[in-house]
């Protein structure tokens, strides 16, 4: 389940609705990154069943925040 609701973005902890909003309205692709594993992390809005979170591009076994692979 989606559960990671913040990240860090140069070395400062930022929101999930922060993050979003800064992907939203920037240029470039920020560079957000999991706060326990400090592997990249993409941020999705809510929809369907899931509030919004961030996701790690790679699952990554060895972290508690990395989704569960199925």
């Amino acid at each position: 389940m989606a559960t990671m609701t913040s990240a860090t973005l140069n070395e400062q902890i930022i929101s999930i609705e922060e993050a979003i909003s800064l992907r939203d309205n920037s240029s470039s692709r920020p560079n957000f990154r999991c706060p326990e594993c400090h592997q990249p992390v993409r941020a999705h809005k809510s929809g369907g069943h899931a509030a919004a979170h961030f996701e790690h591009l790679e699952r990554n076994a060895n972290c508690t925040l990395s989704h569960v692979a199925r």
